[in-house]
């Protein structure tokens, strides 16, 4: 291949270039990927879905997550994929995915060598056969530490009581808070085996749980207890 040669004159003195290597990278943070189908909010009737969405141009690949029931609260990541251009040129902008009856959220970015967009995300559900779990999971019952106690120690079991419904695999959110009108989140965490373990500093704190599934219900939120931790 021919290289155009450029010619620099810097203070006097000559220096020989190719074009190639002053070539930038384009910026591509400021676009954003559009989501073709599923589109949000859709429902579909087949267990075989196809994520499809729109070039962006001067991107060299791209990033596919698909998460249940959503990214905010997800139960589990189902796909986390990168496509990037092969040798010819060619970038797709479809791939498909086989998923069971529940909700889901899936998400999008572009990038090249130097920069990327954000993510692009969009929710559907997927009813392909009469399966669909629609029951959302008990309400969790708190149990200790006990509502009002009052300790010294600094690391605090969280636990709670909650039968578990028939149908897809459920799991618990624990919310610890600073002030009674759960407005300041101190920290949130997943229990394991109903209790959840976790260091706090001396203060008072409010904690609640609630239940999700892997289909994309959830349980309404247990009582609120209080504790305080002690010099």
């Amino acid at each position: 291949m021919n290289k155009r040669i450029i010619l620099i004159l810097l203070s006097g003195s000559v220096g020989l270039y190719a074009c190639e290597d002053i070539l930038e990278v384009p910026d591509i943070s400021m676009q954003t990927v559009n989501l073709l189908a599923p589109a949000n909010g859709t429902v579909l009737t087949n267990n075989t879905v196809n994520l499809n969405w729109e070039d962006v141009e001067e991107a060299r690949g791209y990033a596919v997550q698909v998460a249940t029931p959503n990214f905010q609260n997800a139960a589990q990541i189902l796909m986390d994929s990168v496509i990037e251009m092969d040798t010819l040129g060619h970038l797709p902008t479809q791939l498909q995915q086989k998923l069971i009856n529940g909700n889901y959220e899936w998400r999008v970015k572009a990038f090249n060598s130097g920069f990327e967009t954000i993510y692009t995300s969009s929710t559907f559900q997927v009813n392909g056969d009469e399966n669909l779990d629609l029951t959302p999971p008990n309400i969790p019952q708190l149990v200790s530490p006990e509502n009002g106690s009052e300790t010294s120690n600094t690391e605090i079991e969280f636990i709670w009581n909650r039968e578990d419904v028939p149908g897809t695999a459920e799991r618990d959110s624990i919310f610890i808070w600073t002030d009674e009108a759960l407005g300041e989140l101190e920290t949130k965490g997943l229990g394991a085996n109903k209790t959840f373990s976790v260091t706090l500093p001396t203060g008072t704190y409010y904690w609640t749980v609630r239940a999700y599934d892997a289909a994309g219900n959830e349980s309404g939120p247990s009582s609120t207890f209080n504790l305080t931790i002690v010099n």
